[in-house]
């Protein structure tokens, strides 16, 4: 009878222990929205999300554009999955494009992740040693400030592997 209960109570604490991380966070009406398991970006995120959040809410001029203020974006954990496995493939076969060697744009990358856009953008960046300085890049790039500017996009994620960075935006 003892044998029977520690059995038991090992076969439940397996069970308990094999219980997968819920990551998902709730909205004002409490339904849960799937942000998808935390990414190790290599980078601080809270500190890239900030930069960009700060010139949303003031807005900015993208080149010869003035755009308005906008509301801020929200990290989400499978758009970080698809930007690291962006600039991992650009940094483990050293190449600097949208557009994957096996053809796939940042759309394809981005719903093989997990992430099931209505819209999306990408902004890529190589060199740059810091969230500052990758960010400063991108917003002195009317294209790349656009992007950040874009109200459609109401999520967003950044990594880096090596010297590239990816930042894949999003709506679904």
């Amino acid at each position: 009878m003892k044998f029977a209960f520690l059995i038991l109570l090992f076969l439940s604490i397996s069970v308990i222990s094999c219980k997968k991380n819920d990551l998902s966070v709730t909205t004002n009406n409490e339904k849960p929205i799937n942000t998808g398991l935390a990414v190790n970006t290599n980078l601080n995120n809270d500190l890239i999300l900030k930069l960009v959040n700060d010139v949303r809410k003031a807005g900015c001029s993208c080149g010869s554009s003035n755009m308005p203020a906008v509301a801020p974006l929200t990290w989400n954990n499978l758009l970080a999955a698809a930007a690291l496995a962006h600039s991992k493939d650009m940094n483990a076969n050293n190449y600097f494009s949208h557009t994957s060697l096996d053809g796939n744009n940042a759309g394809m990358r981005i719903i093989a992740a997990g992430y099931q856009w209505t819209t999306y953008g990408e902004n890529i960046a190589a060199g740059q040693p810091n969230e500052q300085a990758v960010f400063d890049a991108w917003i002195n790039s009317e294209g790349h400030c656009k992007n950040i500017m874009n109200a459609n996009f109401k999520e967003m994620a950044v990594a880096k592997d090596g010297k590239y960075w990816t930042q894949e935006f999003g709506r679904q």
